[in-house]
């Protein structure tokens, strides 16, 4: 009875995903996003990982470094670094420890690898599948994201970009709730914003 059970949990989950696919109008998009976010929503619909930001996050500043020039930034080799010469470590040296590596000048934090080589394999692999002409980037403010990084970031030059912010800032969506959360985001900022809102412009 499990495995049945099992097996129609698995059948419903990809005939819920292909409904939800029915409504983007396209599905080869990347989305760069600062932490799981953008995980998230390609298993919500079902699709191919085609960012490389997936299963990390990267502090705000160096987020916003990186959404600047990303063509070149993702043409640098990762340099894996030792956990407590991360600038982030104050804050997280109670945890276990995981892969962190230096991308040029900003840190990768690779939260959901248990090893550097699978970091890597895997970065590296999905930045092959990168389309530039379908790309989404998405800040939110969790990560040590400042105010003056949000306003960096809404004033970029990028066409397609969204912004979650617990504090009321022009240009973002305004989610009093970031603030101090833990865990994953994706559940709160579905109660504020349709992902559909960016997928399909």
């Amino acid at each position: 009875m499990k495995k049945i059970r099992n097996l129609f949990i698995k059948i419903n989950d990809k005939l819920k995903k292909r409904k939800l696919r029915k409504k983007l109008k396209s599905t080869d998009f990347t989305i760069i996003s600062n932490n799981c976010w953008g995980s998230f929503t390609y298993q919500k619909y079902g699709l191919m990982y085609r960012s490389p930001t997936i299963g990390l996050y990267i502090l705000g500043h160096d987020f916003v470094k990186l959404c600047s020039d990303w063509e070149n930034y993702f043409q640098y080799d990762l340099e894996f670094i030792s956990w407590n010469k991360t600038s982030y470590y104050y804050a997280l040296k109670n945890e276990k420890p995981f892969p962190v590596a230096k991308l040029k000048d900003i840190e990768i934090y690779f939260m959901h690898y248990h090893s550097e080589k699978e970091a890597a394999d895997k970065w590296y692999r999905r930045i092959k599948r990168i389309n530039p002409n379908h790309m989404i980037f998405k800040l939110s403010q969790r990560e040590e994201c400042s105010k003056e990084d949000i306003k960096k970031f809404i004033s970029l030059p990028i066409e397609h970009k969204v912004c979650f912010s617990y504090e009321d800032i022009p240009g973002t969506i305004n989610i009093p709730e970031l603030k101090e959360f833990v865990g994953d985001e994706m559940e709160l900022i579905n109660k504020y914003f349709d992902d559909l809102d960016i997928l399909n412009e």
